[in-house]
């Protein structure tokens, strides 16, 4: 006598092939395979504030570089939205430079941000702490010294916690 296959272990064989399929449509939208996970750890090879008009350099040998950079991993981890159309223009990105306050994050290799968003790779990452976007609590990325268009929200306390190390960091702040 043949015996039929339960009720549970068909839903169980479905939801595996459902959980794939997901996983699968998602690997495909944004090219990286582990765009579930909710980790960011490169660390980047040298970091750059920019505030007031005045630039400061973070490298991995320097006090405040590992606080700057975790609460970076730690925000950019754990976006909360992302606006495809949004940009950073070379005006706005010099404003920011020369005036306002931003926070550059520069790797000699491509990193990824796991989003199910397509974010993509990037050796910078722009982060104004002044303005518009830092309003809206904007990271952008980008392959050289300009910022693609696409940017992730990150939560107000991550951001604040971020924009909080960032003023430790500078001197005499």
């Amino acid at each position: 006598m043949r015996k039929q296959p339960s009720f549970l272990g068909i839903l169980a064989v479905l939801v595996v092939v459902a959980g794939l399929l997901v996983w699968w449509m998602g690997s495909l939208a944004n090219g990286d395979q582990l765009w579930f996970l909710r980790v960011f750890n490169a660390q980047a090879d040298w970091i750059a504030i920019y505030w007031d008009g005045d630039t400061y350099m973070l490298f991995p040998e320097d006090a405040a570089y590992e606080e700057v950079m975790s609460a970076f991993a730690d925000a950019v981890a754990h976006w909360v939205g992302y606006e495809e159309e949004a940009g950073l223009s070379n005006d706005r990105l010099e404003h920011y430079r020369e005036e306002g306050r931003l926070l550059e994050l520069h790797y000699n290799i491509s990193v990824q941000v796991h989003t199910r968003h397509s974010y993509p790779r990037a050796r910078s990452f722009f982060v104004p702490l002044s303005g518009t976007d830092a309003d809206w609590r904007r990271i952008f990325a980008g392959m050289g010294d300009t910022p693609r268009v696409g940017a992730l929200n990150v939560s107000e306390a991550r951001f604040a916690h971020l924009l909080a190390t960032v003023e430790q960091a500078v001197p005499g702040y």
